[in-house]
């Protein structure tokens, strides 16, 4: 199945083979032709179609309609997965996406505050809610792109995960956990607690770690793993601290490992007293002071 992601209002639907950031020549052509009144546009993600509200929540920063706003949806997510999935793996893929921008929008933000390159103002730095209020309104992008990027991404899955949650009956309002509240069957939640484990922790916790073996980028997982970390196979090695962990990145990020996490489901998980085991035993989460994180690695 091509990729197929659509946009549109009452007066039309837009069709684009290909979201990407800036978009294609056709998908600006579509939007070009809409309506500008509030009427609500429609996105369709992995074959299911969503309304979307036009207007932006009133505690949130304005800026570029969320039809234009969109646009930088990354351009995978409207590639098929090869089934039609549901409404909650469809938000589930959202919200992986949503936590590994936040966390490196958080990082850039801070970097940019502290260093306010190409930010300064007659006063002096810039403060944060001068940063964010010129990347809401997208006046400031030639002085740092990347960061406007991460921005505008971000603001468009959170758009989108909105729109997902209300079709859900699920409150609009992101969750504090990044991951909205799971449905457990008494089942899952009877063997987690036989553990001493609270469930939802646990859930939390694995739904980090996925997100972080996702993105790629060994900084984020270094922040959802407990230290000292051993890592097994054809030799035994302890990562001790971050800065370890970071450099034997090309071991942690093993390709091997990575499918096995993005395999695994909560429901399916074997867990114990050590922790949740994940594939035939080659990664484990284990529960620390802030939670469950990634414990171990066994390398075949």
């Amino acid at each position: 199945m091509s990729p197929l992601v659509s946009l549109g209002t009452r007066g039309g639907i837009g069709r684009l083979h290909r979201w990407a950031l800036g978009m294609s020549a056709c998908l600006l052509a579509v939007i070009s032709t809409m309506p500008t009144h509030a009427d609500p546009f429609f996105v369709t993600v992995y074959g299911r179609t969503y309304k979307v509200d036009p207007r932006y929540p009133s505690n949130e920063p304005q800026g570029p309609k969320p039809q234009e706003a969109m646009k930088a949806l990354p351009s995978d997510l409207a590639r098929s997965p090869g089934f039609k999935p549901s409404h909650t793996q469809v938000l589930a893929e959202v919200e992986e996406r949503i936590w590994i921008v936040h966390r490196k929008l958080e990082d850039e933000l801070e970097k940019t505050t502290a260093s306010s390159k190409g930010w300064s103002t007659e006063g002096g730095k810039a403060s944060m809610p001068e940063i964010t209020g010129s990347l809401a309104s997208g006046v400031e992008q030639s002085r740092s792109p990347e960061l406007q990027q991460l921005y505008d991404r971000h603001r468009a899955l959170n758009l989108l995960a909105r729109e997902l949650r209300r079709s859900m009956d699920l409150p609009g309002k992101p969750p504090e956990t990044g991951f909205s509240r799971p449905k457990l069957t008494p089942e899952i939640e009877a063997d987690y607690r036989a553990q001493n484990f609270d469930p939802l922790e646990a859930y939390y916790g694995f739904r980090r770690v996925k997100a972080a073996f996702r993105s790629g980028d060994v900084e984020l997982l270094a922040d959802v793993t407990h230290y000292p970390l051993t890592v097994t196979g054809r030799s035994r090695r302890t990562i001790r601290n971050r800065d370890q962990f970071i450099a034997a990145e090309k071991v942690v990020m093993d390709p091997r490992a990575r499918n096995i996490v993005a395999q695994s489901t909560f429901e399916t998980l074997f867990v114990r007293d050590k922790g949740m085991m994940l594939g035939d035993g080659e990664i484990w989460l284990t529960r620390g002071t802030t939670g469950f994180g990634l414990g171990a690695i066994h390398l075949k």
